[in-house]
Order: structure tokens, then sequence, then C-alpha cells
């Protein structure tokens, strides 16, 4: 079977609600999150959003929301949450279109359904379009791997405290509040 190609117009004058993003062109189907991954996607994203919203710092992002993260690439990601500073979001009628910007944070949160190299692959192109801190969840293991562009990657287990990096300065969060 050969793959329908597609611009960013194009795939978002069609995708609908699906669960699908744009990769070079090509369409690529997501799997369904399970109850406990979508429990903890909630999660991170109301604890974002609790320190973001007070101080007026951007907006907080759920699992929906399709970012056209490269200008010159048909590449449409959705995270399954995400972050963007104030100042940078998107204003007027460009709010009612995908997001023309990598965000500055992005939350991948995996599931049964997801294979490690699609989400190495994933984690790739967030880091080619220079997003500056990727927080990988595993609920099983219950761990966050934090990516902070230009450091190590630094693995956190529940009993360890999260911090926003310099993307969220004030933000931190015992790691375990994300599972329980």
């Amino acid at each position: 079977m050969v793959a329908t190609r597609m611009t960013v117009d194009e795939f978002e004058a069609t995708c609908g609600d699906e669960r699908v993003e744009l990769i070079d062109g090509v369409v690529v189907q997501m799997p369904m999150g399970a109850l406990g991954s979508a429990s903890v996607s909630a999660t991170i994203a109301m604890l974002l959003w609790m320190h973001v919203r007070p101080r007026n710092l951007g907006n907080v992002l759920a699992a929906n929301a399709g970012f056209v993260i490269f200008p010159d690439r048909e590449t449409v990601l959705a995270p399954d949450g995400a972050f963007i500073r104030s100042g940078r979001e998107p204003r007027g009628e460009a709010r009612w279109h995908f997001a023309r910007l990598a965000p500055d944070l992005v939350v991948e949160v995996l599931s049964h359904s997801d294979r490690a190299s699609d989400m190495q692959a994933k984690v790739a192109l967030y880091q080619e379009a220079g997003v500056p801190l990727i927080w990988i969840v595993d609920p099983q293991a219950e761990t966050v791997k934090v990516l902070a562009l230009g450091q190590p990657p630094v693995i956190l287990t529940a009993t360890d405290t999260l911090d926003g990096g310099e993307v969220l300065p004030d933000f931190q969060v015992e790691v375990a509040e994300f599972f329980a």
C-alpha cells in the first residue's frame, strides 16, 4: 500500500478529530491511549496549568493540539501535552489552525501501544525543531526522562522532584504526583 502524500494545509483540512500526525507529508495513525496513560496526561496538563495560568506564563495545551514544527517541511505533530511561553502563542485567526511553531515544552506519555522506535523518531524531530524541554513520561515504570536542550538526558523516578528548567524556572513537582 502506497502512502498518500499531503501538505500541511491539506492535512489540516481533512484530518478532523482523528488521532493522526503528518510526518514529512505522510499521514501516520496514532494509537489510542489506555486509561492509565490518558489519566497521567490529564494530570500533567492540570499541574502545569495550575502553575502557568495564575502567573500568565503562556498556554498549556492538551493532546489534540497540532504543531507545524518546521517552516519548510510537511510535518504536524500532536504531543500528549505542550507549553508555549507567553508572547509566542498564535493570535487572531491563527489560533484556529495548527500552531506554526515548536512548543517550549513537549510532554509525551508512553502507552502500551507506543513503539520505542516511533517515540525515538518523534523525539528526534522535536529536538531537530529546537524544542528546549521534552518530558518522556513512562506511567508503568513511574519515570520521567528529561531532555533539555544542550544537556545530557536525566531519568527521574517517583521519589524525585521534577522542575521546569529554563522553560518554567519556578515550576517544581514531585514525580509521584504524575502517577497519583
